[in-house]
């Protein structure tokens, strides 16, 4: 099988050779540099003065980008497989760029990893700066927050909804929506150079890169090219996968799973309740009116159906009574609750201009411990070791969790009790509780989900 990134000797120019070399060599410079010094603002003053480094430092620092290949996987393939071909990437990020969007996995990255190893890497002070900089660990004694503030990245102004009663005049240029169970996801939409098709990029509301959404990137695509857009700029909405195809019931779990993953995801729905001029989204604010941009989000969703991309359906209130109707039926139908957005300009940060009315509250907690006992299969009548509780914390109070769990989580977590010890969790509750003794928990508390990778980032 021949491989797009390998190409002959004879057709390797030389000139294209030493760019990769200059780039590992700075690298390595900076690093030497770096730990000859004490002091973090020292640190600081050689990284800023490193611009040559900067765009690879950004890939490495970012807590959102992994590689997918570690050195050992890589020295393995490498020992039991000989490459004889030069590698084609003439850059050290582009090979990096392609292992983080899985461009290149498995076998093929090996092989792409592999090449370039071999053809830049020709001496020992070259050789470990390659693998620090694809194990994303420089040890140079600099942090991320160090990183983010010598180099300043793009940030996700976000609008978070506070979760509060709503004020008295809540009725007067307020909209209403259906609060979706989805995952938060920002699409960024850019124009690309030389009348190429747009950049399309999608991102969690903390700034992680979703590959899955390859047929949403589709159809925003050809809407892009139906109306001959020149503008930039950004879609918020969430990802929701639905366990029936009425779509009248979210499945949060199921869209979490997909969303995260590299392979393209089933069936998903991108349902939009924003679109922000780009230049106002990375500012954090704006003075298009909520009611302006909705007019312009419908323009760009069209009356046609989209598989894949749908407008959440906005109502303006006109008095309480409309309001209460709405609550109830949202209890009724089962929904996440209400969203209410304020008519007014675009606020990238927590606002009281948005609020979520909810009949049951989600947050995030660590497990501190857990509880196990033997419990009875149903299905086959053989006694188990299962997780019975996991102990959390709620303002500084112990609260005991049982609900929410398979009975194969239920299992797997009484035999690897490391998998959700520490890890963060999702719970779902419907409110605090005090009890007799002054402290404070949690009224029908259920574990919605767990993240076994570490914090929420989603």
């Amino acid at each position: 099988m021949t491989l797009l990134f390998l190409l002959p000797k004879r057709y390797y120019s030389s000139s294209k050779r030493s760019f990769p070399v200059a780039q590992l060599d700075q690298l390595a410079k900076l690093c030497a540099s770096v730990n000859g010094e004490q002091s973090t603002l020292k640190k600081s003053a050689i990284v800023k003065a490193s611009p040559a480094c900067h765009s690879t430092l950004k890939r490495i620092y970012d807590p959102h980008l992994r590689f997918h290949l570690s050195k050992n996987s890589a020295l393995k393939y490498l020992k039991s497989h000989n490459i004889e071909a030069v590698s084609t990437y003439d850059n050290l990020n582009t090979l990096l760029d392609d292992l983080a969007s899985r461009t290149l996995r498995g076998n093929a990255a090996c092989e792409a990893v592999g090449a370039f190893y071999q053809t830049y890497c020709q001496t020992e002070e070259h050789k470990d700066i390659f693998w620090r900089i694809l194990g994303k660990n420089l040890k140079m004694g600099v942090s991320v927050k160090t990183i983010r503030h010598v180099l300043p990245m793009e940030s996700m102004s976000v609008a978070l909804a506070a979760s509060c009663a709503p004020p008295s005049d809540v009725i007067e240029g307020w909209y209403v929506s259906q609060k979706l169970d989805g995952i938060r996801c920002i699409a960024v939409i850019r124009k690309n150079k030389d009348n190429d098709p747009h950049d399309i990029q999608f991102y969690s509301r903390t700034g992680r890169p979703f590959q899955s959404l390859q047929k949403v990137k589709n159809a925003i695509q050809r809407r892009l090219h139906e109306l001959a857009i020149e503008a930039e700029f950004v879609l918020d909405g969430e990802i929701c996968a639905y366990t029936s195809v009425d779509m009248k019931n979210e499945d949060f779990l199921k869209a979490m799973g997909q969303v995260r993953r590299f392979e393209e995801m089933e069936n998903p729905v991108y349902q939009v309740f924003d679109q922000i001029q780009l230049d106002h989204f990375l500012q954090g604010k704006g003075d298009q009116l909520f009611s302006e941009r909705q007019q312009v989000l419908e323009t760009f969703i069209g009356t046609t159906p989209l598989a894949h991309v749908k407008k959440v359906v906005q109502t303006k209130l006109s008095d309480s009574y409309q309001l209460d109707q709405l609550k109830k039926e949202s209890i009724e139908k089962g929904w996440e609750g209400l969203m209410l957005r304020k008519d007014v300009g675009y606020e990238g940060k927590r606002t009281k201009n948005l609020i979520k009315l909810k009949e049951w509250e989600d947050a995030e907690y660590t497990v501190k411990s857990i509880e196990t006992g033997h419990m009875r299969m149903p299905d086959t009548g053989e006694t188990k070791l299962v997780v019975t509780n996991v102990n959390i914390e709620h303002k500084g109070y112990p609260v005991s969790v049982g609900s929410g769990f398979s009975m194969q989580s239920r299992i797997d977590y009484a035999q690897h009790p490391e998998r959700i010890i520490g890890k963060t969790i999702t719970v779902r509750y419907f409110t605090e509780s005090k009890k007799e003794n002054g402290s404070i928990s949690l009224r029908f508390p259920t574990v919605k989900a767990v993240y076994e990778d570490g914090s929420r980032d989603m």
